[in-house]
């Protein structure tokens, strides 16, 4: 059971660490695109938002599979 729960609280770091990211870094962006227009900056975070989704989507595979896999070797 306990590793369940730990299974679950890296689930929690790594969905509230990629949302960190994306408040801390990736909202600010605007400020370096000052004189151009409202699309450009808006792509480059859109671009930067699903890359980052998909690397959590990915990462959370890999730890899915580890947990499976450490739970089926199990005795």
């Amino acid at each position: 059971m306990k590793s369940l729960f730990a299974f679950l609280g890296a689930m929690w770091v790594m969905v509230l660490a990629v949302a960190a990211f994306l408040v801390i870094a990736v909202a600010p962006i605007n400020v370096f695109f000052q004189g151009s227009p409202r699309l450009i900056p808006s792509a480059v975070q859109a671009v930067i938002a699903v890359a980052a989704v998909a690397l959590l989507a990915f990462g959370m595979s890999r730890l899915k599979r580890a947990y499976l896999r450490k739970k089926l070797d199990q005795p």
